[in-house]
């Protein structure tokens, strides 16, 4: 029954109804992308477009079942400005998705770990990143990779995160919070 009441919205939106059918004909593309980049997936998934997956050897990207992430610029009318960056920075770094968990042209980068929770919906362009990437002392920002700061990120269960928020390290977001569309947390 909620499958035919889903496919009857879908087909009331036009825009939805072509993303669908997109996203079953290159299914079987990103579906082998995702394997040969070694990340494990859950079941259920849906990709609007592929990703970009930027995996360290020795690091670990796990995402549940029934994940959705949309990718084509077109894919969300918020629009998307990029595709969905999944990355681990360094050796032994992790990003852990749960189950039921959406996300529109996300940028997730991880030195440590990132955790996000079931049930957590991530709006358009957001950022989530662990580390500060660079040195903040000016005469080795460039050169000093080293000295960086970074620090986990966990993202409860149940979360709403609102278009073009930013996610620094070390931030721990408790369950069923909304995040303001444009926040910055650090």
């Amino acid at each position: 029954m909620n499958k035919l009441l889903e496919m009857k919205k879908i087909i009331a939106s036009p825009w939805k109804f072509s993303n669908e059918i997109l996203m079953y004909v290159i299914k079987p593309f990103v579906n082998f992308y995702i394997f040969i980049s070694g990340t494990s997936i859950g079941k259920g998934s849906k990709f609007y477009g592929a990703p970009k997956i930027f995996k360290h050897g020795d690091s670990k990207i796990r995402i549940g079942n029934n994940f959705e992430c949309r990718n084509w610029w077109f894919s969300n009318p918020l629009g998307i400005n990029h595709p969905t960056i999944f990355c681990t920075w360094k050796r032994g770094a992790k990003i852990i998705i749960g189950n039921d968990v959406g996300l529109s042209g996300t940028s997730i980068v991880a030195s440590e770990k990132i955790e996000i929770g079931s049930g957590t919906l991530i709006g358009a362009n957001c950022t989530i990143i662990d580390s500060d990437f660079h040195p903040i002392k000016s005469v080795a920002r460039r050169y000093d990779k080293k000295n960086v700061k970074s620090k986990p990120i966990k993202i409860g269960k149940n979360v709403f995160i609102g278009m073009n928020v930013t996610i620094l390290k070390g931030v721990h977001v408790p369950d069923n919070k909304v995040i303001p569309a444009g926040s910055v947390l650090r």
